[in-house]
């Protein structure tokens, strides 16, 4: 990953997503050093945006309102039924 930062530095935008804060990143990495600076040249000129809220997928999910609308795990799925994940 140092590798492609130092690359892209200066030279092309680079967009990164992450779930973790850019200090955590330091023990993703095998060398604390590299990582520090390829984490430096990420926010020497980034712009941080910072989603906080109900995650989007749990919003989408239907509610199970009735349980006996559960799947027993011995039977196999009907057409009508959904699968079970």
């Amino acid at each position: 990953m140092y590798e492609l930062i130092v690359e892209r530095h200066r030279n092309a935008a680079t967009i990164v997503t992450s779930n973790r804060e850019p200090v955590e990143w330091l023990a993703l990495m095998a060398d604390p050093l590299l990582a520090q600076s390829a984490i430096d040249r990420l926010q020497s000129a980034a712009y941080e945006l910072v989603l906080d809220g109900d995650s989007y997928r749990r919003r989408q999910k239907p509610a199970l309102t009735n349980p006996a609308t559960l799947l027993d795990p011995d039977q196999p799925p009907t057409p009508s039924s959904p699968r079970r994940r």
